[in-house]
């Protein structure tokens, strides 16, 4: 089922190689927020709702819901910092910005 059109991108991240899409649920005041696979609003990841009333409860696609808890935990905090970020741009990994700093002394 294709997403509504009340949808509002909200930022992309990259997780594993693969880069997707966080939306909300409308541009005012939204209840949920959606993660979809990037460009494919059919795929669908991740819902969070009770963005309004603070109760959040995420509600995974298939195959999704079957990935290890840690993966699942790090997975939802990248999407909201996409998010609350607003930034559209796909995010890098934590390990595609490891700086390695050389001391000669």
């Amino acid at each position: 089922m294709p997403a509504p059109t009340t949808e509002v991108k909200r930022g992309s991240f990259v997780q594993d190689g693969m880069t997707f899409d966080v939306c909300a649920s409308s541009a005012h005041a939204p209840e949920s927020m959606r993660v979809y696979l990037a460009g494919d609003r059919n795929a669908l990841v991740l819902v969070v709702s009770g963005l309004n009333s603070g109760d959040l409860k995420p509600s995974w696609g298939q195959p999704w819901g079957g990935y290890p808890d840690e993966w699942r935990e790090d997975f939802e905090e990248r999407a909201y910092r996409a998010y609350v970020s607003r930034d559209v741009g796909p995010r890098p990994t934590v390990r595609a910005t490891a700086v390695v700093r050389v001391c000669e002394g």
